[in-house]
């Protein structure tokens, strides 16, 4: 069964570009890892503070491991003073369609 995220970041004003790039940057640490099948962050078209990103994984289990990772934390850190509170996160379950695995 996969696992996805949708996550809901709030960047402070004038923060949002810097805010992508660190997600991008961070985001290529999951290159490599067969359990990310998808990653991608994206820039609200009519709100200039907002950021989606959308996970996709193999299982819950992989994308907690992923998390884990010591390479992970200084983008952590350096983001999380740019946003507005927490990170808004809405699990979903992947129930069909193009690019999800059989």
């Amino acid at each position: 069964m996969s696992y996805a995220l949708l996550n809901q970041l709030t960047a402070k004003p004038g923060q949002r570009q810097r805010v992508v790039e660190l997600l991008v940057a961070s985001g290529k640490l999951f290159a490599d890892n067969r359990a990310c099948l998808l990653y991608l962050v994206s820039e609200s078209t009519d709100d200039p503070n907002l950021v989606w990103v959308i996970d996709l994984w193999t299982s819950q289990e992989a994308h907690g491991e992923a998390l884990k990772a010591p390479e992970l934390r200084p983008f952590v850190e350096q983001a999380m003073p740019l946003l507005e509170g927490m990170p808004e996160q809405l699990e979903v379950r992947p129930v069909g369609g193009k690019g999800l695995p059989d």
